[in-house]
């Protein structure tokens, strides 16, 4: 048998191997890149305020740990809270998230106990991504911005210590977009963003972005955690603008809105403090799904001109389906943005989950455009 057989039926082999083998967790590290079955005892199960769950296998921050990552919607975080200290399988692709190996669950089948059958004989259907067009007038482009030193210390260390390097752009626009006369800026502040999902969480606001003609940005880094400095997303925004502004020299001239659920709430009050500051024409704020404010913070934090704060509109939407934010802690927090000082602020239900409901963000920009 030639060589060149012998060669290729070895190759053939390896591949056969590691295609679905199963290997302990502690091993995962080196198996980086191939679709494996992990096994191991859950040492810890944790959903975080976005919905998103994580099964860590070993000690976190060890050189062997290993976690399983489930998005919101994909697994029930209160049924994979049942695997904590159980011997688990997990299967699918492993891939490094900082340094550490992971997998991300792409259906509740993926995460079981040894031995355990599918919920049906049938194979889960291969997900197939999202496309971004979800509406057709409008198109995203996503780009990363070299931070300047200066921007990046004002930026502030991120929970593990470190200062940013970039930022990780997407603009949203129609195909040719020219800026118009009044053009207006929209700047979104999405909650939680890895990857494509930058572009996948824009989607929501879009629908009211074509409406309006509005032009889309959102802008973070590399870092995400609800424990970053009020300043991290400005900073983002400001390397941003820095980028964009030799294509549109007037954009700082555009009126702003600003929006975000969530963290992404949080971090867009903190948001219009910073721009209105630097004398952005500043609108209004939506903010869906709000658990914690903290404009008390960001107006000592930035210092804008009370004056322009007070006259700042502020929306505080709150959905009947929300299952992370409660009624009343959205009405504590609307009322202590009304007790910083701010007077135009609206608190309205809809019959949404608590994310950037259409409906009420179209009410909110056109209550924004309203003479004061």
């Amino acid at each position: 048998m030639s060589g060149k057989i012998l060669a290729l039926i070895s190759l053939l082999l390896s591949a056969t191997l590691t295609q679905g083998a199963s290997i302990p967790f502690a091993e995962a590290g080196k198996h980086v890149g191939e679709e494996v079955t992990v096994t191991g005892k859950v040492s810890r199960v944790s959903t975080i305020p976005s919905g998103m769950t994580f099964v860590n296998f070993g000690t976190r921050g060890a050189n062997d740990a290993f976690t399983a990552v489930a998005k919101p919607g994909v697994a029930d975080g209160g049924k994979l809270k049942e695997f904590e200290g159980k011997e688990v399988e997990v299967a699918g692709t492993i891939e490094l998230y900082k340094g550490s190996p992971q997998i991300v669950i792409r259906s509740a089948e993926d995460i079981r106990l040894p031995g355990a059958a599918p919920a049906d004989d049938k194979p889960a259907p291969e997900e197939k991504p999202e496309r971004v067009a979800a509406n057709p007038g409008y198109e995203i482009s996503t780009f990363e911005v070299p931070l300047e030193k200066k921007e990046a210390r004002s930026a502030g260390k991120t929970p593990e210590g470190d200062y940013p390097e970039k930022a990780i752009v997407a603009i949203a626009h129609p195909p040719g977009f020219e800026p118009k006369e009044g053009q207006r800026l929209l700047i979104v502040i999405t909650d939680f963003i890895t990857g494509p999902e930058h572009e996948r969480l824009l989607k929501p606001y879009l629908k009211v972005a074509e409406q309006e003609g509005l032009f889309v940005i959102s802008a973070r880094g590399s870092a995400i955690d609800s424990k970053l400095s009020l300043e991290w997303y400005p900073v983002m925004l400001q390397a941003a603008i820095r980028h964009l502004s030799t294509d549109y020299p007037k954009l700082k001239d555009w009126p702003v809105y600003l929006a975000g659920k969530g963290d992404g709430a949080k971090f867009a009050g903190a948001m219009a403090c910073a721009l209105i500051k630097d004398d952005f024409q500043v609108r209004g704020c939506y903010l869906a799904s709000l658990r914690n404010a903290e404009f008390g913070e960001a107006i000592d934090t930035f210092r804008p001109s009370r004056a322009d704060m007070r006259e700042l509109k502020v929306f505080v939407a709150h959905g009947t389906g929300d299952r992370l934010v409660t009624k009343e802690t959205s009405l504590k927090q609307t009322e202590l943005i009304r007790e910083a000082g701010l007077k135009e602020v609206r608190h309205e239900m809809n019959d949404g989950w608590g994310g950037a409901e259409a409906g009420s963000l179209d009410a909110a920009i056109r209550w924004f455009d309203e003479p004061r």
